[in-house]
């Protein structure tokens, strides 16, 4: 079986498929996870400035 060769144009094409306006997309589970992540850290922030981002993710995986 014979491979094709990934051409400039082929993979131009592929790229824009994944992204829209430079940004990717992202899937319902991920965004919930962001947005459960982000109001952890900013309660978290909000009772110590010293609250980092993977308190937050680790606050997170325990309310699931």
């Amino acid at each position: 079986m014979a491979r094709r060769a990934a051409t400039r144009k082929n993979r131009a094409s592929t790229r824009k498929n994944r992204t829209v306006g430079g940004k990717r997309r992202l899937s319902p589970a991920l965004k919930a996870w962001n947005k459960k992540v982000m109001e952890a850290f900013k309660a978290g922030r909000a009772k110590n400035p010293n609250f980092k981002l993977k308190d937050a993710m680790k606050a997170a995986k325990k309310q699931k």
